[in-house]
């Protein structure tokens, strides 16, 4: 069996503690797989068009926005969408995973981030009430028909997060149109979870996922993404 590819798309930073947690994750779970992984970063200045990212079996949008190349992280994450390519989105990659979904399937034309579009009209992601740069924060997982309440089988987890953006509440209904399904809240019922339902593989997690794993306990929900992929 050949390897399986999965293009990690963001702006890697050496030094930066996440994306350092985010390789070190995947190299936890490598040998808990009876398969082999490839996994390269993609700098999102080099994608010049989603062509080029056919070669990859799936896609992990990752922390650290804004990006390089904003635009392209959108193009790619509407091409994964429309064409059920498995795609994982973490922190940042949650983020824009709602900003590209309010804009292309909900027709909220002026969806922005606030960090990265301060003075978009309609401002899907905003700042958090409270910080969670480097906090652990308890995560109600609400929908037991979730994709996270299938591989954790917990109602509450202990989350890990390094960011201070997240869904502005004033939209949090309106974006639960259609296949769009927020599935973990935090306690003062913020957003932390998203999957599309009608989707192969379409999740995004506000919390990240790398920073809870060990070579002893790979994290659960990257194993599964990955052995989703593989079938």
């Amino acid at each position: 069996m050949r390897a399986l590819r999965i293009a990690i798309i963001g702006d890697y930073t050496e030094g930066k503690h996440t994306h350092i947690a985010l390789n070190a994750a995947i190299d936890h779970a490598r040998p808990h797989l009876n398969f082999a992984i490839e996994a390269p970063w993609i700098d999102t200045t080099s994608i010049a068009t989603v062509e080029s990212l056919k070669q990859y079996d799936g896609l992990w949008i990752a922390p650290g926005s804004p990006y390089k190349n904003d635009g392209a992280v959108y193009s790619t994450i509407r091409w994964a969408r429309e064409n059920n390519i498995p795609v994982f989105g973490t922190c940042g990659g949650f983020q824009y995973m709602i900003v590209e979904y309010a804009k292309n399937i909900l027709s909220i034309r002026d969806a922005g981030h606030e960090e990265s579009e301060p003075g978009a009209q309609q401002l899907v992601i905003s700042k958090l009430s409270c910080s969670l740069k480097g906090k652990p924060e308890e995560v109600i997982i609400r929908d037991k028909q979730s994709w996270l309440y299938r591989v954790l089988q917990k109602d509450i987890i202990t989350g890990h997060f390094n960011c201070n953006y997240g869904v502005n509440p004033a939209f949090a209904e309106q974006l639960q149109q259609g296949a769009l399904a927020f599935t973990a809240f935090s306690l003062q019922g913020e957003v932390r979870a998203l999957e599309l339902k009608n989707h192969r593989f379409f999740k995004g997690t506000l919390f990240q996922p790398p920073l809870d794993s060990t070579p002893e306990r790979p994290n659960a929900l990257i194993m599964d993404f990955f052995y989703t992929i593989s079938r």
